[in-house]
């Protein structure tokens, strides 16, 4: 919604980011992915991430909710400058880390606070030290998934959104990027565009089921192991196909970077 251009001059979706804050947003000023009352409500920071440059987007960097979000995600910053959901991860995780670097470049389009951009700098320096979808141990690549472009994003990774992301916070002529601005290049189509190569599907929870109905019987159950996939994904072009927003990331990309020529 975001993207789409939705404000709170709105007055839905006002009273709508009300009603989430209020259900979601914890004491301690992240945004936890279960509402309050249930037995896991607590922070999550690709969630907290994800909603604080949303709803700066959408007009709210000034809300004390989201400005207290946006310094409980900058508490959690590890040593080597990322993020990670894990409460034990010691590293960096390219999902954890795009998220509050992604917030914090929109935060900072509206007011750069101070330790903003001391942050959000260690954040684009791990992205850029990986190479944008590399280990940094020996160059090899992340994941395969990293390599394909996907919309919309959700709380996931891949190079395209990467580059969106550091491009947003002013980072161009950096070498570290250039293999992804190659692979950017390299999947562009013959007409000029770009195709949505995949979708992500959000995390499939484990639950018991049988047929398409859950049952409380132990012995009708059939357990659904967690894993990637559910079918509540939001899907808005075909995959396989030319992409209007992947191309727009792309044209954009290549704009903040100066490669986009006129007329091709």
């Amino acid at each position: 919604m975001a993207d789409l251009g939705v404000s709170s001059k709105d007055q839905r979706v006002d009273k709508a980011v009300d009603h989430f804050l209020e259900h979601h947003n914890v004491e301690t000023g992240g945004i936890s992915l279960r509402p309050k009352g249930h037995e896991k409500f607590e922070p999550h920071i690709c969630a907290t991430g994800n909603m604080v440059r949303a709803l700066a987007k959408m007009g709210y960097a000034e809300d004390d909710r989201v400005l207290s979000a946006m310094d409980w995600l900058l508490s959690k910053q590890l040593a080597d400058g990322g993020w990670n959901c894990s409460p034990s991860g010691k590293h960096g995780s390219f999902m954890s880390v795009i998220q509050p670097v992604w917030a914090l470049s929109e935060m900072m389009a509206h007011d750069a606070r101070k330790g903003w951009e001391v942050s959000a700098k260690r954040g684009a320096e791990f992205l850029l030290k990986h190479r944008v979808y590399r280990s940094d141990k020996d160059d090899s690549v992340v994941l395969l998934d990293f390599l394909r472009l996907h919309y919309p994003i959700h709380y996931c990774y891949d190079f395209l959104h990467g580059l969106r992301v550091l491009t947003e916070l002013g980072i161009k002529n950096d070498p570290r990027m250039n293999d992804a601005v190659a692979l950017l290049l390299e999947k562009r189509t013959p007409d000029g565009k770009w195709n949505l190569d995949g979708v992500y599907r959000g995390w499939r929870h484990a639950h018991a089921m049988h047929g398409e109905e859950t049952v409380s019987r132990p012995e009708e159950r059939e357990l659904i192991t967690q894993g990637w996939g559910t079918e509540r994904a939001l899907q808005i072009e075909e995959a396989g196909k030319p992409s209007k927003w992947v191309t727009l990331q792309a044209l954009l990309v290549l704009k903040r970077l100066g490669l986009l020529v006129p007329g091709l």
